[in-house]
Protein backbone atom coordinates (compact mmCIF):
# COMPACT_ATOMS: atom_id res chain seq x y z
CA UNK A 1 0.00 0.00 0.00
CA UNK A 2 1.02 3.76 -1.02
CA UNK A 3 2.32 5.83 1.53
CA UNK A 4 -0.12 8.43 3.75
CA UNK A 5 0.51 11.63 1.20
CA UNK A 6 -1.53 10.98 -1.62
CA UNK A 7 -4.61 10.11 0.44
CA UNK A 8 -3.96 13.37 2.82
CA UNK A 9 -3.59 15.43 -0.36
CA UNK A 10 -7.16 14.23 -1.66
CA UNK A 11 -8.98 14.66 1.28
CA UNK A 12 -7.40 17.98 1.53
CA UNK A 13 -8.59 18.71 -1.30
CA UNK A 14 -11.73 17.69 -0.94
CA UNK A 15 -11.82 20.13 2.08
CA UNK A 16 -10.64 23.42 0.14
CA UNK A 17 -13.36 22.52 -3.07
CA UNK A 18 -15.83 22.34 -0.09
CA UNK A 19 -17.00 19.20 -0.76
CA UNK A 20 -16.12 17.67 2.74
CA UNK A 21 -16.61 20.32 5.70
CA UNK A 22 -13.41 19.24 7.43
CA UNK A 23 -10.62 15.86 7.54
CA UNK A 24 -12.54 14.93 11.08
CA UNK A 25 -15.86 14.97 9.15
CA UNK A 26 -14.49 12.56 6.02
CA UNK A 27 -12.83 10.00 8.65
CA UNK A 28 -16.11 10.12 10.71
CA UNK A 29 -18.36 9.29 7.66
CA UNK A 30 -15.94 6.80 6.51
CA UNK A 31 -16.75 4.88 9.62
CA UNK A 32 -13.12 6.18 11.72
CA UNK A 33 -12.75 8.57 14.49
CA UNK A 34 -12.06 11.85 14.06
CA UNK A 35 -8.36 11.91 14.45
CA UNK A 36 -7.67 9.55 11.57
CA UNK A 37 -6.12 11.97 9.57
CA UNK A 38 -3.85 13.22 12.33
CA UNK A 39 -2.63 9.80 12.85
CA UNK A 40 -1.79 9.39 8.93
CA UNK A 41 -0.04 12.99 9.11
CA UNK A 42 2.05 11.31 11.92
CA UNK A 43 2.91 7.77 10.24
CA UNK A 44 1.22 6.54 13.88
CA UNK A 45 -0.79 4.46 10.75
CA UNK A 46 -1.12 3.56 7.11
CA UNK A 47 -4.30 3.98 5.79
CA UNK A 48 -6.24 0.33 4.72
CA UNK A 49 -7.44 -0.45 1.38
CA UNK A 50 -11.15 -0.66 3.06
CA UNK A 51 -10.68 3.17 3.93
CA UNK A 52 -9.54 3.68 0.23
CA UNK A 53 -13.03 2.09 -1.28
CA UNK A 54 -14.80 3.28 1.62
CA UNK A 55 -13.85 6.76 0.75
CA UNK A 56 -14.13 6.54 -2.89
CA UNK A 57 -17.69 5.26 -2.60
CA UNK A 58 -18.78 8.17 -0.95
CA UNK A 59 -16.10 11.02 -2.69
CA UNK A 60 -15.47 12.00 -6.26
CA UNK A 61 -11.63 10.91 -5.59
CA UNK A 62 -9.26 9.82 -7.93
CA UNK A 63 -8.21 5.92 -6.99
CA UNK A 64 -5.50 6.09 -9.32
CA UNK A 65 -3.81 9.27 -8.29
CA UNK A 66 -4.20 7.73 -4.46
CA UNK A 67 -2.95 4.30 -6.05
CA UNK A 68 0.00 5.20 -8.03
CA UNK A 69 0.15 9.03 -8.52
CA UNK A 70 -1.77 9.03 -11.84
CA UNK A 71 -4.28 11.84 -13.17
CA UNK A 72 -6.13 13.96 -11.41
CA UNK A 73 -6.84 14.12 -7.66
CA UNK A 74 -10.19 14.40 -7.71
CA UNK A 75 -12.61 12.59 -10.67
CA UNK A 76 -14.66 15.44 -12.13
CA UNK A 77 -18.36 15.92 -10.81
CA UNK A 78 -21.21 15.10 -12.53
CA UNK A 79 -23.07 17.31 -14.99
CA UNK A 80 -25.84 19.24 -13.15
CA UNK A 81 -28.46 17.07 -15.80
CA UNK A 82 -27.03 13.57 -15.23
CA UNK A 83 -27.30 14.31 -11.33
CA UNK A 84 -30.94 12.47 -9.43
CA UNK A 85 -32.21 12.20 -6.59
CA UNK A 86 -31.66 14.17 -3.27
CA UNK A 87 -28.65 16.37 -2.70
CA UNK A 88 -26.89 15.44 0.16
CA UNK A 89 -24.99 18.62 2.34
CA UNK A 90 -21.58 17.11 4.42
CA UNK A 91 -22.52 19.73 7.53
CA UNK A 92 -23.54 19.35 10.57
CA UNK A 93 -26.96 19.91 11.23
CA UNK A 94 -27.27 19.64 14.43
CA UNK A 95 -29.84 17.57 17.02
CA UNK A 96 -28.83 19.81 20.07
CA UNK A 97 -29.86 23.36 20.24
CA UNK A 98 -26.48 24.40 21.38
CA UNK A 99 -25.05 24.80 18.01
CA UNK A 100 -25.99 26.82 14.83
CA UNK A 101 -25.30 27.35 11.48
CA UNK A 102 -25.60 30.31 8.80
CA UNK A 103 -26.40 29.12 5.51
CA UNK A 104 -26.36 26.10 3.27
CA UNK A 105 -22.73 25.05 1.75
CA UNK A 106 -22.85 25.81 -1.92
CA UNK A 107 -21.62 22.53 -3.19
CA UNK A 108 -23.33 19.06 -2.68
CA UNK A 109 -21.15 16.44 -1.63
CA UNK A 110 -23.38 14.00 -3.95
CA UNK A 111 -27.08 12.85 -4.59
CA UNK A 112 -29.28 10.28 -2.63
CA UNK A 113 -31.74 8.12 -5.00
CA UNK A 114 -34.34 7.28 -3.12
CA UNK A 115 -37.45 7.09 -4.76
CA UNK A 116 -39.61 7.38 -1.72
CA UNK A 117 -37.97 10.83 -0.86
CA UNK A 118 -37.43 12.11 -4.38
CA UNK A 119 -39.30 15.02 -3.66
CA UNK A 120 -36.82 16.46 -0.71
CA UNK A 121 -35.48 19.45 -1.13
CA UNK A 122 -32.05 18.20 0.86
CA UNK A 123 -30.29 15.76 3.16
CA UNK A 124 -27.57 16.39 6.26
CA UNK A 125 -26.23 13.57 8.78
CA UNK A 126 -27.74 14.31 12.62
CA UNK A 127 -25.12 15.30 15.18
CA UNK A 128 -26.28 15.25 18.92
CA UNK A 129 -28.30 13.39 21.25
CA UNK A 130 -31.24 15.43 22.03
CA UNK A 131 -33.84 13.51 19.26
CA UNK A 132 -32.46 9.97 20.40
CA UNK A 133 -34.40 7.94 19.46
CA UNK A 134 -36.14 8.88 16.91
CA UNK A 135 -32.90 10.02 15.05
CA UNK A 136 -29.76 8.42 16.46
CA UNK A 137 -25.85 10.66 15.45
CA UNK A 138 -24.44 9.75 12.24
CA UNK A 139 -28.32 9.28 10.45
CA UNK A 140 -29.42 11.12 7.29
CA UNK A 141 -32.21 12.45 7.66
CA UNK A 142 -33.73 13.99 4.02
CA UNK A 143 -35.85 17.39 4.29
CA UNK A 144 -38.55 19.23 1.91
CA UNK A 145 -39.19 22.76 2.96
CA UNK A 146 -42.39 24.27 3.99
CA UNK A 147 -43.75 27.18 2.76
CA UNK A 148 -46.82 27.44 4.27
CA UNK A 149 -46.90 27.59 8.18
CA UNK A 150 -50.76 26.89 7.86
CA UNK A 151 -50.18 22.89 5.93
CA UNK A 152 -47.32 22.01 8.76
CA UNK A 153 -47.75 19.10 10.60
CA UNK A 154 -47.64 20.19 14.68
CA UNK A 155 -45.47 17.34 16.71
CA UNK A 156 -43.35 16.08 13.88
CA UNK A 157 -39.89 16.91 13.27
CA UNK A 158 -38.54 19.94 11.09
CA UNK A 159 -35.78 21.41 10.61
CA UNK A 160 -35.96 24.80 11.68
CA UNK A 161 -33.30 27.73 10.45
CA UNK A 162 -34.35 31.01 12.05
CA UNK A 163 -32.06 34.60 11.78
CA UNK A 164 -29.69 36.56 14.43
CA UNK A 165 -32.39 36.68 16.77
CA UNK A 166 -32.53 33.84 17.15
CA UNK A 167 -28.85 33.49 17.38
CA UNK A 168 -28.68 31.86 13.98
CA UNK A 169 -30.30 28.43 15.08
CA UNK A 170 -30.25 25.49 13.03
CA UNK A 171 -31.84 22.56 14.65
CA UNK A 172 -34.05 19.63 14.55
CA UNK A 173 -36.98 19.03 17.25
CA UNK A 174 -40.48 18.14 16.86
CA UNK A 175 -42.47 21.63 16.55
CA UNK A 176 -45.82 22.47 17.88
CA UNK A 177 -47.29 26.17 17.86
CA UNK A 178 -48.56 28.44 20.83
CA UNK A 179 -51.98 28.96 21.03
CA UNK A 180 -52.11 32.31 19.84
CA UNK A 181 -50.24 31.29 16.86
CA UNK A 182 -47.55 33.54 17.25
CA UNK A 183 -44.42 31.38 18.10
CA UNK A 184 -43.18 27.80 17.51
CA UNK A 185 -42.26 25.52 20.17
CA UNK A 186 -39.19 23.17 19.74
CA UNK A 187 -39.43 20.29 21.44
CA UNK A 188 -36.52 17.41 22.30
CA UNK A 189 -37.60 13.74 21.83
CA UNK A 190 -35.33 12.41 24.41
CA UNK A 191 -36.46 12.88 27.97
CA UNK A 192 -32.88 14.09 29.13
CA UNK A 193 -33.22 17.18 27.23
CA UNK A 194 -36.58 17.83 28.32
CA UNK A 195 -37.84 22.09 28.69
CA UNK A 196 -39.32 23.47 25.69
CA UNK A 197 -38.01 26.75 23.22
CA UNK A 198 -40.14 29.25 21.80
CA UNK A 199 -38.83 30.59 18.63
CA UNK A 200 -41.17 33.65 17.33
CA UNK A 201 -42.60 33.10 13.53
CA UNK A 202 -41.09 36.17 11.95
CA UNK A 203 -37.46 35.50 13.06
CA UNK A 204 -37.78 31.48 11.62
CA UNK A 205 -35.52 31.97 7.97
CA UNK A 206 -36.60 28.42 6.70
CA UNK A 207 -38.83 25.65 8.24
CA UNK A 208 -38.14 22.08 6.74
CA UNK A 209 -40.15 18.78 7.24
CA UNK A 210 -38.26 16.04 8.47
CA UNK A 211 -39.71 13.05 5.85
CA UNK A 212 -37.48 10.27 6.63
CA UNK A 213 -34.59 8.96 7.43
CA UNK A 214 -31.55 6.74 6.32
CA UNK A 215 -28.83 4.89 8.00
CA UNK A 216 -25.06 5.21 5.78
CA UNK A 217 -25.49 1.59 5.22
CA UNK A 218 -28.08 1.95 2.98
CA UNK A 219 -26.31 4.08 0.43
Amino acid sequence: MADNKRIIAVCERLVSEKRARSLASIAVRCGKTSQYFTDLKKGKQRYSREFLETLAQAYPINKAYVLGGEGPLLLEPQKPAEQRGVPFYDMDVTASIAESFSDFPTLASYHIDFPPLSDCTAAFPVYGESMEPDFISGEIVLVKEIRNVNSMLWGEPHLIITNANCDNLRTIKNVYITPDRKSFILRASNPRYAGDTLVRLEDVVKIFLVKGKISRKQL
